[in-house]
């Protein structure tokens, strides 16, 4: 199950970074994080890069509220997930 979620989440990520595909991305993701929960921790993502319009660290449970509203954070992810150059 977790495999065919993390697929799903790829797939919202291979598009353009439009409202509409941000909105997808954001809500696979919570599925795909609902698949793995209970795992310990309070995992963040964590970017060391320069002068972004993203926070440098989001809790795991704050991603899909990023990816909803903020394209850079989207294309980062894209970046990150789905393995494809910008």
């Amino acid at each position: 199950m977790p495999n065919e979620e993390f697929e799903k989440l790829k797939e919202a990520l291979r598009k353009p970074a439009t409202p509409e595909a941000m909105r997808g991305a954001a809500e696979a993701f919570k599925k795909y994080r609902v698949t793995k929960q209970g795992q310990g921790s309070k995992p963040t993502l964590v970017s060391l890069g320069y002068k972004k319009t993203y926070p440098h660290a989001v809790p795991l449970d704050k991603i899909p509220d990023e990816l909803a509203k903020n394209p850079e954070f989207y294309n980062l992810m894209k970046r990150i997930v789905a393995k494809e150059k910008s």
